[in-house]
């Protein structure tokens, strides 16, 4: 019975060296035998001997772990980069729609990936109490059960919130949606349900953090192939360039009239995979692209001093309507005279 002891008690250490080794090394904080028995005694009340930390060692060595010797011992490979935990961290810092309490757990594993030095370099996570980030929803809960519903091809039921002037999330309807899912895409630092209503025969867009009380049906959904945008397959890629604001309806040709500084802009919203023909005598470009016309009026608003829309009419009209509307508030404003001295 001894013995067993014995035995359970050196397999316990061999885990204990490797947690002390991932937590306080690195390659500018080695650790001696010395300081690894007194990390063991500190954190897990156990006692090794000098030998028997050398032997754990290059067990742990053979095992494949990627062990160094500079003047103490360090544990060179992990799991991630610094770097790569870093753009996750800040990553979750940024999603406000990851509810507080699910935002630090996220956070805590991630750092758990490194060692205790990592977490000096990024004291800007203590911040998450004084970001926007909603107090809970179902976003985690909603993503498992919409992915299961996916990959059994089942349809959904849901009420979908949005806010009222009391600035509290409330039900469009008093009943719930019946929903087709096919994917799951991230825009915009927000989660997206790209689904069809049952009743009808587009593509729409649901925040994934906005749905509650879903449950998964019998009920087979719909075949994606009955769908106008689905019915040569589901482009995600293209899905995604064709719906920038994550509008539903249909794609459509557009031509734009570009400047020179609208290039870098265009391309980063847009994808590289353009066609971009310089007009002769100008500083101007030609692009076509296929995009859903609400998604890009308000792209060509946001852009107007560089963007003109050349085709299709519609879009042009309606352009034109909200640089209007837009023009007649701000003349009801008695604006500062400017005083040129």
């Amino acid at each position: 019975m001894a013995q067993e002891t014995k035995g359970q008690i050196k397999k316990l250490n061999i885990v204990q060296i490797l947690d002390i080794l991932k937590k306080y090394s690195d390659c500018d904080h080695t650790l001696q035998q010395k300081d690894i028995i007194r990390l063991m005694r500190r954190d897990f009340g156990s006692e090794c001997e000098r030998k028997a930390v050398s032997r754990n060692i290059e067990n742990l060595k053979d095992m494949g772990f990627d062990i160094e010797y500079n003047k103490g011992y360090y544990l060179v490979e992990r799991p991630f980069e610094e770097s790569e935990l870093r753009l996750l961290v800040d990553g979750i810092l940024a999603s406000k729609y990851i509810p507080v309490k699910q935002a630090k757990e996220l956070i805590d594993k991630l750092t758990s990936q490194s060692n205790i030095y990592f977490k000096k370099k990024v004291k800007h996570i203590s911040s998450i109490k004084n970001m926007e980030h909603e107090d809970s929803n179902e976003l985690f809960y909603n993503i498992e059960v919409l992915s299961q519903a996916i990959e059994e091809k089942k349809q959904v039921l849901f009420f979908y919130k949005k806010y009222n002037l009391q600035k509290r999330l409330v039900n469009t309807t008093l009943q719930k949606h019946r929903v087709n899912p096919y994917q799951i895409v991230l825009a915009n630092g927000k989660y997206y349900l790209v689904a069809n209503i049952d009743k009808y025969d587009n593509v729409i867009h649901f925040r994934v953090e906005r749905i509650s009380g879903i449950e998964i049906t019998n009920e087979a959904r719909k075949d994606p192939k009955c769908l106008d945008e689905m019915k040569n397959g589901f482009d995600l890629p293209r899905h995604m360039v064709e719906h920038i604001y994550m509008f539903g309806g249909k794609s459509k040709r557009i031509k734009l009239r570009i400047k020179n500084e609208a290039v870098s802009d265009i391309l980063d919203w847009l994808g590289t995979d353009l066609e971009i023909i310089p007009e002769t005598g100008s500083d101007t470009f030609i692009v076509t692209v296929k995009a859903n016309e609400k998604a890009m009026k308000y792209w060509a608003l946001q852009f107007g001093e560089s963007v003109t829309v050349l085709e299709p009419e519609s879009l042009k009209r309606n352009i034109l309507e909200a640089v209007e509307t837009i023009s007649r508030n701000y003349a009801l404003e008695k604006l500062p005279i400017k005083n040129d001295i």
